[in-house]
C-alpha cells in the first residue's frame, strides 16, 4: 500500500502543478493538454485502485 499512496501523492502533484500553471495562462493549448493529461492519469490510477481494492475485499 505504501508504494500505492506515493504513486497517488505523484500524481497528485502532477495534476495540481498543472492546474496551477493553467490558471496562470488559460488560454495555453499546451497547458490545457497537459491538465487534461495529469487528469486523465489521475482518473485512471484511481479507477484501478478502487478495483483493487473490490477485490481484496471480495476476497475476505
Amino acid at each position: 500500500m505504501e508504494n500505492s499512496n506515493i504513486h497517488l501523492k505523484s500524481l497528485l502533484l502532477k495534476t495540481d502543478i498543472a492546474f496551477k500553471a493553467l490558471m496562470q495562462e488559460p488560454s495555453s493549448v499546451e497547458l490545457n493538454e497537459a491538465y487534461e493529461q495529469a487528469k486523465t492519469e489521475l482518473d485512471t490510477y484511481m479507477v484501478s485502485l478502487r478495483n483493487s481494492l473490490t477485490q481484496r475485499q471480495k476476497l475476505r
